[in-house]
């Protein structure tokens, strides 16, 4: 693998992760506003715009960041050792999440209950088991889901990932013709079959993910399919928006994973020649989109919580509550960084 390659690498793929992560936090805001039934912990007027655009992305939002991670994972055990790498999972993620769990997601069904029902108990978040949604006021690990899927996806793979590594095979993809690329696409579209509902966690599926992770790690670190991947980009983008359009409005939402997929290519493909760069600002987010991530949905609703008591009108609470939510989440990023305890326990980088 060229080292030279790698690191340009990095920087769309850091890039298009951040830029992922801002869309996660728009994502949730209009949660607030969705038209389709959810009811959020916080719920407002359902609103039309902020619906379609959450319908857009959520066909590529998650499951870019999984391929992303399958993708940085190889890289860091071409990086590391086995051990270090377990130990840097355990690290960055595993106690991210419990803590996590215990000190950052509990206020979010607490406001919940008190929203929907005009009372609620706090410690119902932990000793309550309901839909694990959380919207009801009971336990939920709530976006923290991406974390803990993300953890059991890398160790329960990890032998498969160090057989590879260690018979000297380099990644897939080499001379692979594009309609295999896209047919790729199949295989998270079988690991969703109704056979494995079973497998789903909170209405999310854990092969699904896991699926979009090994794609990732086993194909997308491929130097040649990349380039491949920048040459089409524009046709993938084309084939996406077509396939989400006929996966809504013809097929209803069947064979989705499809189109998630073409998304994660044509996503890779514009990255790959339009965000390989770096900077101040790209070096910050960077670095910060996790603690970014881990912050972002409680102070959401803390913020949604307060500003929908001031006001009932959508176009004054929706930039109130991202101004305020942007400003405490990176506020509570920038401090809890720069104390020892809070930066090993949520898995930050102290030089962000």
């Amino acid at each position: 693998m060229n080292d030279n390659n790698t690191v340009l690498r990095k920087y769309y793929i850091d890039n298009l992760r951040s830029f992922t992560i801002v869309t996660v936090f728009l994502y949730h805001i209009f949660m607030l506003y969705n038209n389709w039934g959810e009811d959020f912990y916080i719920h407002g007027e359902s609103l039309l715009i902020p619906s379609i655009f959450n319908l857009i992305v959520c066909f590529w939002i998650m499951p870019l960041l999984f391929a992303v991670a399958g993708i940085s994972s190889r890289y860091a055990l071409e990086r590391r050792g086995t051990v270090e790498y377990v130990k840097e999972r355990v690290s960055k993620l595993l106690l991210p999440f419990i803590f996590g769990v215990l000190f950052i997601v509990p206020v979010q069904p607490y406001l919940a209950g008190i929203f929907f029902n005009g009372q609620a108990k706090y410690f119902d978040s932990f000793t309550k088991i309901t839909d694990l949604s959380g919207y009801d006021g009971a336990f939920t690990p709530a976006h923290l889901w991406f974390i803990l899927f993300l953890f059991v996806t890398s160790m329960g793979f990890l032998p498969l990932m160090i057989w590879y590594k260690n018979k000297g095979k380099g990644t897939l993809g080499d001379k692979v013709p594009l309609i295999l690329i896209i047919l790729m696409g199949l295989f998270p579209c079988i690991v969703q079959n109704d056979i494995f509902e079973a497998v789903e966690f909170s209405g999310k599926s854990i092969l699904e993910s896991s699926a979009y992770f090994l794609l990732g790690y086993f194909f997308l670190s491929n130097d040649n399919l990349l380039e491949k991947l920048q040459k089409y980009r524009f046709l993938l983008l084309g084939l996406f928006v077509l396939y989400a359009g006929f996966t809504v409005f013809i097929i209803d939402g069947e064979f989705y994973e499809m189109a998630s997929w073409l998304s994660i290519l044509a996503f890779l493909g514009l990255a790959g020649r339009y965000l390989n760069f770096t900077g101040k600002i790209t070096g910050y987010l960077s670095k910060s989109s996790f603690g970014i991530y881990i912050f972002h949905q409680s102070w959401i609703i803390i913020a949604a919580f307060f500003v929908f008591k001031v006001t009932d009108d959508p176009i004054l609470q929706i930039p109130l509550v991202f101004l305020s939510s942007i400003l405490l989440t990176f506020g509570t990023n920038e401090v809890c960084r720069r104390v020892s305890i809070l930066r090993i326990m949520f898995g930050l980088k102290k030089d962000a």
